[in-house]
């Protein structure tokens, strides 16, 4: 759902993107460095400082769309990268959903929020061995980072946890059915 303001804000960034190459950056590197962001972000949650987790988790979340366009506005994408920043995304999902279900002991309800995070990653990685492209559903990483945010900013962390769950889950469903019918099976 978030995807078209991804591919938006890589224009916006051209010029960033351009310094951080000139400077010997690479994606991988921005990509390493959002990861880190990412597990301190999830430290600061588990020990309660909200304040300063929600910020570093933005900023995980800004790295996160960084080192893709840096990638693409330099054509200096590979697969080992989309692959990689994949593998550490799930890293840092990890890392937040059980920093979320130890500061609010909702142990139960985060992992079937992360169970959900997993399968939509999951099924569409697989669905592309099938069919050309795998994008639907409304719980995609961009979305369960806002809302987790949004969760954290007002509180209202067992009510974001539960949607995040559903639509997770809602989401991994659409990705099958969504295969099922493309792959001309239904």
């Amino acid at each position: 759902m978030l995807s078209f303001l991804k591919y938006r804000m890589e224009k916006f960034l051209f010029p960033l993107t351009g310094v951080a190459v000139r400077f010997g950056l690479r994606p991988n590197h921005i990509t390493l460095f959002g990861f880190l962001i990412g597990l301190i972000a999830a430290s600061l949650i588990a020990l309660s400082r909200i304040n300063e987790g929600i910020i570093v988790l933005i900023l995980s979340a800004f790295m996160d769309v960084f080192d893709g366009a840096m990638a693409r506005n330099e054509d200096i994408t590979s697969d080992f990268g989309g692959f990689f920043d994949s593998v550490v995304d799930r890293y840092v999902d990890i890392a937040i959903f059980v920093s979320l279900g130890y500061y609010t002991s909702y142990w139960l309800l985060a992992i079937f929020a992360l169970s959900g995070a997993m399968l939509v990653s999951y099924t569409r990685a697989r669905a592309e061995k099938i069919i050309p492209k795998c994008d639907v559903g409304i719980a995609e990483r961009g979305e369960r980072i806002v809302l987790v945010i949004l969760g954290l900013l007002t509180g209202y962390i067992w009510e974001i946890l539960v949607l995040i769950a559903i639509l997770a889950h809602v989401t991994a469903i659409h990705r099958v059915l969504y295969t099922y019918k493309k792959a001309g099976l239904g």
